[in-house]
Parts: C-alpha cells; sequence; structure tokens
C-alpha cells in the first residue's frame, strides 16, 4: 500500500517544476526579448553606416561592397584634380 505523503496538497493543485535558468534568464524570457533585440540592433547597425558613411576605409571595406549602393561612393575625379 502507498503511503500517504506528509504534506496535505489539494487533489487538483499544479505540479510545480523548476525552470532551467542561466543567472535568472529563462528560454522563455529570452523568446521574448528576441524580437527586440533584433530591431534595435538593426537600427544601431543603421546609424552606424549612416554615421560612418563619409570615412574613407568605411567606404571601401563596407559600401563599396554593397551591390546598390557602390555606385554612389565611387569617385569620377581624376586623380591629378585630388588634393590628397
Amino acid at each position: 500500500m502507498a503511503r500517504p505523503s506528509t504534506t496535505l496538497r489539494p487533489r487538483f493543485a499544479p505540479t510545480i517544476k523548476p525552470q532551467p535558468h542561466l543567472l535568472g534568464i529563462t528560454s522563455s524570457t529570452v523568446a521574448r526579448w528576441i524580437p527586440t533585440l533584433g530591431v534595435w540592433s538593426a537600427g544601431a547597425g543603421c546609424a552606424v553606416a549612416l554615421f560612418a558613411s563619409a570615412i574613407p576605409r568605411f567606404q571601401t571595406d563596407v559600401l563599396k561592397k554593397i551591390p546598390g549602393v557602390a555606385g554612389y561612393y565611387e569617385s569620377n575625379i581624376p586623380d591629378c584634380d585630388k588634393p590628397f
């Protein structure tokens, strides 16, 4: 015969199981924050591209490799007319 438990529990009480976490961050918390973090990171990336578009190194390394944007940053000025 089974022993009755020492604590009294209601018959229809839910069973409580601990949810795995890392420093208090659970998988459901991460799933809720992914869309928000994606929007903010895309906005930050666009801001960096906007503010760094005047830097020549950023133009050659990043912007000239994007197919639709490459023509805008190519210089048509002859080398003899450039002061530097």
